[in-house]
Parts: C-alpha cells; sequence; structure tokens
C-alpha cells in the first residue's frame, strides 16, 4: 500500500512539474506590420511584406550565411521607403547554416513619438492586435491586462513596464510626454547559442 501511495505521489510530482514546464513557454507574440502577421520566435525577416529593406547596423548589407545554434547580437534595421518600421534581431536554431534573412526572429523593437518621429512609421505595427501608438501607463495596462502585472520602474521621467509570459518579455517605454516611446518584444533563447557579431 505504502509502495502503491508513494508511486502515485511521485507521478502527482511529475505530472505538475511537467505542466508547470509547458506553461513556461508562453505564447509567442505576433506583430502585425503593414497587415501581415510576424511571429517572434518563427518567422524570419522574410517573412515581412514586400518592399522592406534590411541592412545591419553601420548600414551594410546583410550578405552570407548564420552557422547553425548561433545568435546576432547585432540589429537589423528593417525599412520602407524610407521609414524605419523596426530593429529586429536574429538567431539560427537549426544546426545548418543559413541566410541572415532566412534566420529567425527573436526580438524585435519599434520607436514611436520620439524626438526623430518623421523617421520612423510611428503606428503600423501591432502587438497582438494591440496598436500601442498615443497611449499612455494606464492604457497600456488595461489593454495588456490578460498578462500577469507587470514589473515597473521609472527613471527620471521615464517610466518603463516588463511584462513576462514564459520565455517572451514585452518591454515597454514612456517618453517625457508620458506617452509610449517604445515597444520592445523578445523570446528568450538558449544560452548555448553562440554570439556571432
Amino acid at each position: 500500500m505504502k509502495k502503491r501511495i508513494l508511486f502515485f505521489a511521485c507521478a502527482f510530482i511529475l505530472m505538475t512539474v511537467f505542466l508547470l514546464g509547458c506553461g513556461e513557454s508562453g505564447t509567442p507574440p505576433v506583430l502585425t506590420v503593414d497587415g501581415k502577421d510576424i511571429t517572434v520566435g518563427e518567422s524570419t525577416p522574410f517573412s515581412l511584406p514586400e518592399g522592406f529593406e534590411f541592412t545591419f547596423a553601420g548600414n551594410y548589407l546583410p550578405i552570407g550565411t548564420m552557422p547553425g545554434n548561433s545568435w546576432m547580437s547585432d540589429l537589423l534595421s528593417a525599412k520602407k521607403d524610407g521609414e524605419t518600421y523596426a530593429y529586429v534581431y536574429v538567431y539560427n536554431p537549426s544546426k545548418e547554416d543559413v541566410t541572415y534573412l532566412g534566420a529567425t526572429i527573436y526580438k524585435a523593437s519599434f520607436t514611436m513619438n520620439s524626438e526623430d518621429a518623421s523617421y520612423w512609421a510611428v503606428n503600423n505595427i501591432l502587438v497582438n492586435g494591440i496598436n500601442f501608438y498615443g497611449m499612455n501607463i494606464e492604457e497600456v495596462k488595461a489593454a495588456m491586462q490578460e498578462y500577469k502585472a507587470p514589473s515597473e520602474s521609472t527613471y527620471g521621467d521615464r517610466t518603463t513596464l516588463l511584462y513576462k509570459d514564459g520565455s517572451y518579455y514585452y518591454t515597454i517605454r514612456f517618453g517625457e510626454n508620458g506617452l509610449v516611446d517604445e515597444v520592445q518584444v523578445e523570446k528568450t533563447i538558449a544560452k548555448s547559442y553562440s554570439e556571432i557579431s
């Protein structure tokens, strides 16, 4: 009888650990860019609509390939019609080499209401169907209420909200005017991947 109880207790513990582990993965964020959905952790820069151009910081073209199991610390600037839509960061979770534009997006950030507003496409990206353009902190909290309460930090007149959903993070920064200034979504990637730059 004791062995049976011990067996069921162990089975219950393992099931609990399994379910908690599964819940830790979270739901991949979906960015809608010019009407096309891009899933962080799944889509590639090639997934963006036609007409986008990509350059690495320093304005050089993403020519060549990424080795397997690697991640790129340098950002790719995604531009269209002279406007910067977002910065994207890529990694290669496969064992085979892939082109930079065929690698997987693990992080994307975009700016709005910035000092260089004319340089940015200010309201053309949705995050899980939410357009953060023009939102204040209370409006963001209401729009993100399905997520666990964020950690909140303030530096000077600028506030940052950080939401965590399993292995995905949403960082939302506010400008001095109290409106959303920058949004960043990111998938945590394995530390075993090699960094390239």
